[in-house]
């Protein structure tokens, strides 16, 4: 944490990390509910090891990961808006896994707005 971030850059930081883990605990939990498989574990671990990944940099509030995790989110929509067109049983789930991913993706960019230089 730098010494100039604002207690709107922080909050937004802690949002953040807290929408990561509710995202995967969301994936995670719609995967076991519907019948856990291999071939889930491999979506599961496929899907979250970039979040994973950017975890330690995401807390030190590095604007680049920050950045690319606005990228990382793209799998989880789309395997979100695929799941609830092909398979009306798991709409509650893939809705409240599209609703987690699209709030990360807006927390996100508002850190970048945030923390952008000169604001």
């Amino acid at each position: 944490m730098s010494i100039n971030e604002t207690v709107v850059a922080r909050r937004l930081r802690f949002a953040v990390l807290t929408a990561v883990f509710v995202l995967i605990l969301a994936l995670v939990a719609w995967r076991v509910m519907t019948g856990f498989s291999t071939v889930d574990a491999v979506l599961v671990t496929l899907l979250t090891l970039p979040l994973w990944i950017a975890l330690p940099r995401l807390r030190a509030g590095h604007r680049r990961s920050y950045a690319w995790m606005t990228l990382a989110i793209t799998p989880f929509l789309v395997l979100a808006l695929t799941e609830s067109v092909a398979k009306p049983a798991d709409r509650g789930w893939a809705a409240l896994c599209l609703v987690c991913a699209f709030g990360l993706f807006v927390l996100l960019v508002s850190y970048l707005r945030a923390t952008r230089p000169g604001a």
